[in-house]
């Protein structure tokens, strides 16, 4: 028997250059400044929701934006361009983690560390709605069958995929509260076929 995998669910992970120990620093003193929107069960998170958008992080925000533009390309995707639309920090402390979610109305979602803490995962959607049963999972390394994929933080790290993936983060076991930075990116300009044509501008 061949066993041909199809369609599969592609992330990106990397290493952001202009992600300096500074500017996570300055960073990290600004989502200090700014949370105070506890969500139950899901730690803190900025009142601003477009983070990216201050003056101080105007060289990262383009180092992100051609990741997103290359992770684009990575599926042929025809675009004019990609804009953030909302950025937002966060902080998990001890016993916190976030829900399972996804983020609608966007296209390619991601987040980056400013520390390490616990880890981002990612439900494996095909596992999980492929087959009409649930039989129990053998542990092991076959990627077919995991159940989710996890991604430890480590500083500058980034993760990007697609916004309609089920993610959350792990409940934190660390006395050190974790702190990271999400966002959502949607394509601008004219999108789709001439059946299903859309325009996006931002400002």
């Amino acid at each position: 028997m061949d066993l041909v995998d199809i369609f599969p669910a592609t992330i990106a992970v990397a290493e952001l250059k202009s992600l300096t120990p500074a500017l996570i620093d300055a960073a990290r003193r600004l989502i200090d400044q700014d949370t105070g929107n506890p969500v139950p069960g899901d730690g803190l998170y900025t009142r601003e929701q477009q983070l990216l958008n201050l003056p101080l992080f105007a060289d990262l925000k383009q180092e992100i934006l051609g990741m997103c533009r290359e992770f684009a390309k990575a599926h042929s995707h025809r675009i004019d361009d990609i804009a953030i639309c909302n950025s937002w920090g966060n902080v998990v402390r001890q016993g916190e983690g976030i829900r399972y979610h996804r983020h609608s109305n966007a296209y390619i979602s991601g987040s980056f560390y400013l520390t390490d803490g616990s880890s981002f995962n990612i439900l494996n959607q095909h596992h999980s709605t492929l087959f009409n049963f649930a039989p129990e999972i053998i542990p092991g390394n076959n990627y077919r069958a995991m159940e989710s994929f996890t991604i430890p933080p480590k500083p500058a790290r980034i993760v990007l995929f697609p916004a309609n993936l089920m993610h959350s983060v792990l409940p934190s076991q660390s006395t050190a509260p974790r702190y990271s930075i999400a966002f959502n990116a949607i394509p601008v300009g004219r999108i789709g076929v001439p059946t299903g044509l859309l325009e996006i501008r931002v400002p």
